[in-house]
C-alpha cells in the first residue's frame, strides 16, 4: 500500500502539463497496470527462481543442460516480444493482446505443477504392487510444454504492458513518462522480491507442488485487476501492419528514404517515413545492448551454480540459493526512488540532464563489474575448499559439495547487476518508447526486449563454445568445483569493456527524437473531473428536492 501511494503521488503531480495531475479515473487505470505488472512479474520469476534446481533434482538434467534450458526459455520469452508488439500495434490493440496472452499464460501455469506431483501419494500402488507414478520423460514433457505456454504468454504481455501504461501518462510530458518507467520497474522488482524470497523458499524447502502452483494464482489476480480497470484506459486502435510498412519503406527507399515521402513525390507520408527511420536509427544501440543481457543472464545460470556450491546456511536457516537475487532486487527498490526524486532532478537543476544513452552507458559499466566480482569470488571459493573448508549440503533432492564460505559473499555481484538495471534496463524501455511514433512503440519495445532474449541465446552459445574449447582443461564442467569458472567470468568482463567502448562511439553520434505530441491527458482529466463534479452536484440537487 505504501508503494502504491508513493507511485500515485509521483505520477499524479509531475510537471509537464498545465494541470500537473491525472484525474482519479486515469490514476486508477495507471495503478491497475502497475499492480497487474507486479503480479505478472511475481508469476514469471516464481517459475524462474528454482528452474535450474528443479531440472537437476526432479527432471534429472545435468547442470549445463539445466543452465541451457533456463537461458533458452528466458531468451524465447523475450524473443516473442517482437511478435507481441506486432500483434498489438497492427492487429489486436494492446489491451486485447495483453488479455489474450494472459489466458495463454494460464495454460502453462497448470502444466508446470502437474510435472512436480508425486503421484505415488495420490494413486498409491497397482494390483501387482508397483508404484503408480509419472515417468521422468513424461514430467519433462509437461514441464517443457508448460514453459512454452508461459513463454508465449509473458512475451505477449511484456511487449505491451509498459507502453500501455506509459500511454496513460504521455500527455503529461517527458518527465512523466520517465517517472512512469521508473515506478513500472519498481513494481517489477517488488513482484520479483516475493518470488525469490517466499515462493523460492516454499519450492526448495517445503513443496515443489505448492511452490509451482503459486504462479497460477498470482497470474489470475493480475488478469482480474487488469480487466476490472478496462473502462479507465486510454486505448490506441491498431493500425495497418507496421512491420510490412517499415520493410516497404526501406525497400523502396533503398538508402534514400527522403525520396519516398509524399512531399518528394513518393507514396508515404512523413509520419510513416519518420517511423521507419526511427527503427533504423536505434538498431546500432540495440545491437550493443545484447551483451548487457549476456552478463545479466549470468544471475540465472553461472551465478546460481556458484550459489549452490557456497554455504547457504545463515545460522540454522537454509536460505534458497535463488534468494541471492533478492540483493539485486533490493538495490533496485532503493535506488529507483533515489534516482527518480534526487539524482536525475539534481542533474536537471545543474543544467546537465543525463541523456538516455548516457544512463545506459553507466549501466553497461556496472554490469561488467558484476562478472569481475564473481570471478574474484570464484577464486577464493575454491581456495577455501582446497584448504579443507568444504561442506556437504542438500538443495531440493540433490547433494552438493560446497565451500564453507557464506553464500552472502555473492551479494556485491548481485548488487552490481541491480544498480546496472536502474540505468540500463529502465532507460532502455524509456528509450524504446520515446524514440518511436505511437504506431511503432510496441514494435520498438518488443525489439528492445528481444535484445534481452538474444543476450540469453548468446550467453548459452558462449557457455557451449567455452565448454567445447576447454574440453581438455575445462572452465565450465558439470561440477564447477572441477573447472575454472573464474576464467569465464573474467572473459565476459573483458568482452563488456570492448562493448562499452563501441557503445560510447555510437551514443556520441545519436540524435534524439522529441517525444511525439499527443492530446493532453490533463485535458482529459479536467473533463473527467468536471463530469464527476457535475454528477455530484446533480445528485445533491436531487437530494435537496427530495
Amino acid at each position: 500500500m505504501a508503494a502504491a501511494m508513493s507511485s500515485e503521488n509521483t505520477l499524479s503531480k509531475l510537471p509537464g502539463s498545465p494541470k500537473m495531475k491525472l484525474g482519479p479515473r486515469k490514476m486508477y487505470g495507471v495503478m491497475a497496470v502497475l499492480v497487474c505488472n507486479l503480479c505478472e512479474q511475481m508469476t514469471y520469476y516464481s517459475v524462474m527462481a528454482n528452474l535450474i534446481l528443479f531440472c537437476t533434482s526432479v527432471l534429472n538434467y545435468s547442470s549445463p543442460e539445466a543452465a541451457t534450458i533456463s537461458l533458452v526459455f528466458s531468451g524465447t520469452v523475450l524473443f516473442i516480444n517482437v511478435a507481441g508488439g506486432y500483434i498489438a500495434d497492427s492487429l489486436a490493440g494492446r489491451y486485447n493482446t495483453i488479455l489474450g496472452a494472459g489466458l495463454i499464460y494460464l495454460i502453462g501455469l497448470v502444466m508446470i505443477p502437474v510435472s512436480s506431483v508425486d503421484y505415488k501419494d495420490v494413486f498409491g500402488r497397482s494390483e501387482d504392487g508397483s508404484a503408480l507414478d509419472m515417468t521422468v520423460e513424461a514430467r519433462r514433457v509437461y514441464f517443457l510444454g508448460g514453459l512454452v505456454f508461459v513463454a508465449l504468454g509473458t512475451g505477449g504481455i511484456r511487449a505491451n504492458i509498459g507502453a500501455f501504461g506509459a500511454q496513460q501518462v504521455q500527455g503529461l510530458g517527458e518527465q512523466a513518462v520517465q517517472s512512469f518507467f521508473n515506478w513500472f520497474y519498481w513494481f517489477i522488482n517488488a513482484g520479483a522480491l516475493v518470488a525469490f524470497s517466499g515462493v523460492a523458499y516454499l519450492q526448495q524447502n517445503t513443496s515443489w507442488v505448492w511452490g509451482l502452483s503459486v504462479p497460477f494464482f498470482s497470474m489470475s489476480l493480475a488478469l482480474a485487476v487488469f480487466v476490472l480497470a478496462k473502462g479507465t484506459y486510454r486505448h490506441t486502435p491498431p493500425a495497418e501492419s507496421v512491420l510490412t510498412t517499415v520493410f516497404s519503406v526501406w525497400r523502396k527507399g533503398c538508402g534514400h528514404l527522403d525520396e519516398v515521402r509524399k512531399t518528394k513525390g513518393g507514396p508515404y507520408d512523413d509520419v510513416t517515413v519518420d517511423g521507419a527511420v526511427s527503427v533504423l536509427r536505434v538498431i546500432p544501440v540495440y545491437l550493443l545492448m545484447i551483451f548487457y543481457w549476456v552478463i545479466y543472464s549470468q544471475m540465472q545460470s553461472t551465478f546460481f551454480l556458484q550459489s549452490e556450491r557456497l554455504n547457504i546456511k545463515i545460522g540454522d536457516v537454509k536460505i534458497p540459493a535463488a534468494m541471492l537475487a533478492i540483493f539485486d532486487i533490493l538495490i533496485i527498490l532503493v535506488f529507483i526512488p533515489l534516482v527518480d526524486r534526487v539524482i536525475y532532478p539534481l542533474f536537471r537543476r545543474l543544467g546537465h540532464p543525463l541523456k538516455q544513452l548516457q544512463r545506459m552507458g553507466v549501466g553497461l559499466l556496472l554490469v561488467g563489474g558484476s562478472v569481475v566480482t564473481a570471478g574474484v569470488v570464484e577464486v577464493y571459493r575454491k581456495q577455501v575448499m582446497s584448504g579443507r573448508g568444504a561442506v556437504i549440503q542438500v538443495l531440493g533432492d540433490e547433494k552438493f559439495n560446497a565451500s564453507s564460505m557464506s553464500v552472502l559473499v555473492q551479494v556485491p555481484q548481485f548488487a552490481f547487476v541491480g544498480a546496472s538495471e536502474v540505468f540500463a534496463s529502465i532507460t532502455g524501455l524509456e528509450f524504446a518508447f520515446t524514440q518511436a511514433p505511437p504506431s511503432m512503440q510496441g514494435l520498438l519495445t518488443g525489439l528492445f526486449l528481444m535484445t534481452w532474449g538474444l543476450g540469453n541465446f548468446l550467453s548459452s552459445a558462449i557457455l557451449k563454445i567455452v565448454e567445447v574449447a576447454t574440453k581438455d582443461d575445462p572452465w565450465f564442467p558439470d561440477d564447477i568445483n572441477n573447472g575454472k569458472a573464474e576464467y569465464l567470468f573474467f572473459l565476459l568482463g573483458g568482452m563488456m569493456l570492448v562493448n562499452f567502448i563501441s557503445f560510447v562511439f555510437v551514443a556520441r553520434r545519436y540524435t534524439y527524437t522529441p517525444l511525439p505530441a499527443e492530446e493532453s491527458v490533463a485535458e482529459e482529466s479536467d473533463a473527467e473531473d468536471q463530469t464527476e463534479e457535475g454528477a455530484r452536484v446533480t445528485t445533491g440537487k436531487q437530494s435537496d428536492m427530495t
